[in-house]
Order: structure tokens, then C-alpha cells, then sequence
């Protein structure tokens, strides 16, 4: 009777025991959290992938078919050869789930001997986020305060072909405003990121009253608009006018009077200038000078040449002149000039312009300043 009641306390024990271990192990089932999945966003987009991205050796793991297809790839999975292809205009993936090898753009991709490319199998593989970042333009991060893992496109990578061919279209638009028959002949990337700097040679050939072809060499800086295209945002233009030293072989027929007072009011303006002499030059502008709103006032053109263009100590020389395009009441006159600097006069600065000349009701010629083109010139280089 006393061993009946000795097992029967023992069991009552044990069961209490059990029942004590049983109700310890839900509580703490209880309080360890459930581990929620990484969310996964691909350029700002959450996707839904089959696998969601996990974190393996401190390091974020994705799935690479839901990313590369979000990002514009064509994707292929051969499951005979248990081989998968992803390709773009910019990048190509092939990854060996045999072997477990991963390659971008042809080169074998491996982070380091004891970190694997790869984790899982078939065509929804989790790859490592390091495989994006060899393409040089594509990256991956996770970010643990918001359990989030995301694949983009870097402001600050190598830049993509769509986006090369979409600023190349926008600056062709912008010198067809200049002319219709503009043409592109050069186009080099100098800088990438947020800002970009292009190098660009656009050839615009002469129309109209025009006399020379020309190739606008320029340094332009644009910039992203809403992450969705771009805008030019500031031009550092130099122009070249081509073959100009050929304007004097192409001098034309002239009157002889026209002729005689057109060179003698060149001769003038160069006098005028050696010596100095404000009221000379304003003398040379035609009498309606002064009716054009963008004319300044004669008062004001004294103050710019006595105080701005007279307090240089140079002098100037007149190596030639050929009138190159003459009609009723205009012309075109080409001129090489010299400057001398008076205080070091081993210093010269040769220059070659065209300046317009006209006619007014008077009968006399008189200078156009308001159509002046500066074909060459050492003083700006």
C-alpha cells in the first residue's frame, strides 16, 4: 500500500514537472517576437518577390529575377543547364547554379573566398547585393532601422546609354534653335553625377548675310530634373569661325566712291582710337544711332571711352581691310588690326573682326557697332 502510494506521488510529481516545462516553454515562445521578412524595393517600388531578401554573414541577400526585371532586363532561366541570364543595353549577368559562379558583363564576380555569390537554387535564386554593384551604375543596400533591402540605379555611377542618347537629343534641339542645319559633330562626357559636364562641337553652317561657317565649341553643364530626365543648366560657349583668313581674297566689286569713303571711315575709326578722341568716334555713328531703344546716350558713350577704353595706354594698327559684302546702303568690312601695348611694346594682340558699315540718308558711310562679329582675337586666349 505505502509503494502504491509512493509511485502515485511520484507521478503526480513528474506530470506536475511536465506541465510546469510546458507552460515555461509557451511563455517563452511567447515573448521572443516573430521575426518579420525584409521588405524589398527596386528603384522605390516594393516588389513581391518569391523569396523575400535575407541577411547571411552580416551581409543582404536578394532575389535577382524580381530585380533585374523591375530594372528593364530580359530575364532567362535554363533549367536543363541550371543557368540564369539577365541583359541590358548596359549590363550582362550569368550566373552557374552548379558551380555556384556569377559573372557581370563577362568578368567572374566573387566578393571574397568565404562569401558565397549565391544562396538557394532555380530560377528565384537570392543573389548578393555586392553582384549589383559591379555593374558600376547599379547598387544594393540594406537598411536595418526599417528592415528594408533596395536595388537602384546610382546618380553617381557610370552612366547608362538611354541616358547619354536622351542629353545628346536634348542638346541637337537646342542648336537647331541656333540653325535648322546644325549638326553634332562632337560629344564628350567630362563629368557624371547629379550634374553632368558634356563637351560638345556643333558645326552651324552660314546662312542668310552670313559669311563664314562656324563650329560652337562649348562646355556644358546639365543637370537631373525629377530623377526623370535633364535640363541644360549653364553653357560655357567658344566660338570658331572657319577658314576667315580667306575673307580677304574674297573682296568684292564696289563703286569707287563708296569704296574711297568706306576704307577712308575704317582709317578714321582707327585714328580715332590712337588718338584718343571720344567725340571722333561718336561722330562715326549714324545719325538714327541714337533713336534705337538698346542705344545708350552719347553722354554715356563718352564716360565708356574716356574712362573705360582710353585708360588702356595701347595703340592700334591697321594691317588691312577688305570690303567683303557690299548692297544698297550696307556693306561688310573686314579688318586685321593690331593692338601695341605703348608701355611693353614687344606685347601685340592681333585681332581680326568683321564690322558692319551703312549708308544713311545723307549719302555719307557710317559705323553699325550694333553688328560687330569678332572672328579671332589674341587678347581673349
Amino acid at each position: 500500500m505505502e509503494r502504491k502510494q509512493a509511485v502515485k506521488c511520484s507521478l503526480l510529481l513528474l506530470l506536475a514537472l511536465v506541465l510546469i516545462m510546458i507552460s515555461i516553454s509557451s511563455v517563452s515562445a511567447a515573448a521572443v517576437p516573430v521575426e518579420k521578412p525584409i521588405k524589398f524595393y527596386v528603384q522605390g517600388k516594393e516588389m513581391k518577390p518569391v523569396n523575400a531578401p535575407i541577411i547571411r554573414g552580416g551581409r543582404v541577400y536578394v532575389e535577382f529575377r524580381s530585380a533585374v526585371k523591375a530594372l528593364g532586363f530580359t530575364f532567362n532561366y535554363d533549367k536543363s543547364k541550371k543557368i540564369i541570364t539577365a541583359r541590358s543595353e548596359d549590363a550582362f549577368f550569368k550566373i552557374d547554379l552548379n558551380s555556384g559562379t556569377t559573372y557581370v558583363n563577362g568578368r567572374m564576380f566573387r566578393y571574397d573566398w568565404a562569401t558565397p555569390a549565391i544562396i538557394e537554387s532555380g530560377a528565384n535564386t537570392l543573389v548578393l547585393g555586392h553582384l549589383f554593384h559591379a555593374t558600376d551604375y547599379l547598387y544594393a543596400d540594406y537598411y536595418p532601422d526599417k528592415n528594408i533591402a533596395e536595388v537602384y540605379e546610382s546618380a553617381w555611377g557610370k552612366p547608362k546609354k538611354a541616358d547619354l542618347r536622351m542629353i545628346r537629343s536634348i542638346l541637337e534641339t537646342h542648336y537647331y534653335t541656333v540653325s535648322e542645319a546644325a549638326e553634332l559633330r562632337s560629344f564628350e562626357l567630362k563629368s557624371w553625377g547629379s550634374f553632368v559636364t558634356i563637351h560638345v562641337d556643333a558645326f552651324i553652317p552660314k546662312s542668310g548675310e552670313e559669311l563664314l561657317d562656324r563650329m560652337l565649341h562649348a562646355d556644358i553643364e546639365m543637370k537631373r530634373v525629377d530623377d526623370k530626365g535633364w535640363a541644360i543648366h549653364k553653357i560655357m560657349p567658344n566660338i570658331e569661325f572657319l577658314d576667315y583668313e580667306s575673307l580677304p581674297e574674297r573682296e568684292v566689286e564696289v563703286p569707287s566712291a563708296d569704296k574711297t569713303e568706306i576704307y577712308a571711315l575704317v582709317e578714321a575709326y582707327i585714328k580715332a582710337l590712337n588718338d584718343k578722341d571720344a567725340a571722333a568716334l561718336i561722330a562715326l555713328l549714324p545719325p538714327d544711332y541714337w533713336l534705337e531703344k538698346k542705344s545708350p546716350s552719347k553722354e554715356q558713350l563718352e564716360q565708356y571711352y574716356s574712362h573705360d577704353l582710353f585708360s588702356y595706354n595701347f595703340e592700334y594698327k591697321l594691317n588691312q581691310a577688305a570690303i567683303v559684302s557690299y548692297e544698297a546702303n550696307k556693306a561688310k568690312v573686314y579688318i586685321f588690326s593690331t593692338m601695341i601695348d605703348k608701355d611693353n611694346p614687344l606685347e601685340e594682340y592681333p585681332s581680326n573682326y568683321l564690322q558692319d558699315v551703312v549708308q544713311a540718308s545723307d549719302g555719307k558711310w557710317y559705323m553699325n557697332f550694333h553688328k560687330f562679329v569678332l572672328l579671332n582675337s589674341e587678347i581673349w586666349e
